[in-house]
């Protein structure tokens, strides 16, 4: 991981390259803060792309299921 970094006097802060490239951020992207109990703090990326949703509700070995299997009987 990468070493400390400087907030500037507009409160902004870089995020370092390699955290950016692990969690995927890219310009315009939104990130969300969380200080837990302890006071560490947690940074979660809030952008989520069309193309980073695919596949997440398959499991391997599945079957895809098509989206007119899942609409319930009316």
């Amino acid at each position: 991981m990468s070493g400390p970094t400087t907030i500037s006097s507009k409160g902004q802060v870089t995020v370092p390259r390699d955290v950016r490239e692990r969690l995927g951020l890219q310009a315009g992207d939104k990130i969300a803060w969380s200080m837990l109990s302890n006071g560490t703090i947690v940074l979660r990326p809030k952008t989520r792309r069309l193309a980073d949703l695919v596949g997440i509700l398959t499991q391997p070995g599945q079957p895809g299921v098509a989206v007119d299997e899942m609409r319930l009987p009316e």
